[in-house]
């Protein structure tokens, strides 16, 4: 990675500009190109950096350009510059990032089991605890609830914001989405069908007599089966890994975070905060310059081939 792009994007304020470029200079990282616009009210900067004179890490760089986007209040990426405004795919996990909510959580307060559903789902999304295991035990603990309920609860769920204006432009540009969650069906796809989204990979609720009955069946169960979800997705569109770009939020996303073109934590839980190389804290929209659509990227993809 002799070359990397790194996107910030965020609320146009003070020290945007010059808190980024300190981090830069202070390792030697050489600044080659800086384009700065606007999207949405949102301020963008892309700047094209050199790498070979550094005195730290590429990951160390990464560390700190990520903690400096969040004390300014700014999505940070950083991509090498090779595999700049190359994605063609989008796969979003559901829970706490496309939707601003665990429905897990909803429905155990519907189930009068919250609590319990929470300290378990916490354990899940900090990597403490077996997903499957976990999954298992909150399910188990719904067992009765009426599907009228289940049903009920679609109409009170929250697109977290931004989601729907960056689908759009993710449409507009010819992209392929997906959402792979290891939450359920019946809401991933009343989600899916609502933004538009091309696949969807979800675990499904087993009801009995118009109650669900604390059982699930589906393949979404692990780290692993996210990735094997996408590679399925990828292979179906002839797309390879570094051209698709994943946006989740705990523990079970991180393999298919690493693993794809382009990871973003949305709101990341601290493993992931750790070990992806774009985060963000506010608003979807953000992903849009992250992913290289609009024109700012454009200008900004000639200008690294040229």
């Amino acid at each position: 990675m002799n070359r990397l792009v790194i996107t910030s994007i965020g609320k146009d304020r003070p020290g945007i500009v010059a808190g980024i470029s300190k981090v830069l200079s202070q390792h030697n990282a050489n600044i080659l190109k800086t384009r700065a616009s606007t999207l949405g009210g949102l301020f963008v900067m892309v700047m094209l950096v050199a790498t070979l004179t550094m005195n730290v890490k590429p990951k160390e760089l990464v560390s700190e350009l990520k903690r400096k986007g969040l004390e300014l209040g700014s999505g940070v990426s950083v991509e090498n510059a090779a595999e700049y405004a190359k994605k063609k795919l989008v796969a979003f996990d559901l829970d706490g990032t496309l939707i601003d909510m665990e429905i897990i959580d909803e429905l155990a307060a519907l189930a009068g089991v919250k609590k319990k559903v929470q300290a378990i789902t916490r354990l899940a999304m900090d990597g403490k605890i077996d997903f499957k295991e976990s999954l298992d035990k909150r399910v188990s603990l719904l067992k009765g609830l009426q599907v009228s309920e289940v049903e009920a609860l679609k109409k009170r769920i929250r697109i977290s914001p931004g989601a729907q204006e960056f689908i759009r432009e993710l449409k507009e540009a010819g992209f392929t989405t997906a959402i792979i969650t290891g939450g359920f069906e019946t809401f991933a796809r009343y989600v899916g069908k609502m933004l538009g989204i091309d696949y969807i990979y979800a675990n499904k609720l087993l009801v009995r007599k118009s109650r669900l009955t604390g059982k699930f069946e589906g393949k979404i169960l692990s780290a692993q089966s996210k990735l094997d979800a996408l590679k399925e997705i990828s292979k179906a569109e002839g797309i390879k890994l570094q051209e698709c770009v994943a946006v989740g939020d705990g523990a079970t996303d991180l393999l298919v975070l690493e693993r794809s073109g382009l990871g973003i934590g949305f709101r990341p839980k601290k493993p992931v905060r750790k070990r992806v190389n774009a985060i963000i804290n506010q608003d979807l929209r953000t992903a849009t310059a992250m992913v290289g659509i609009g024109q700012l990227t454009r200008d900004v993809a000639k200008r690294i081939k040229a």
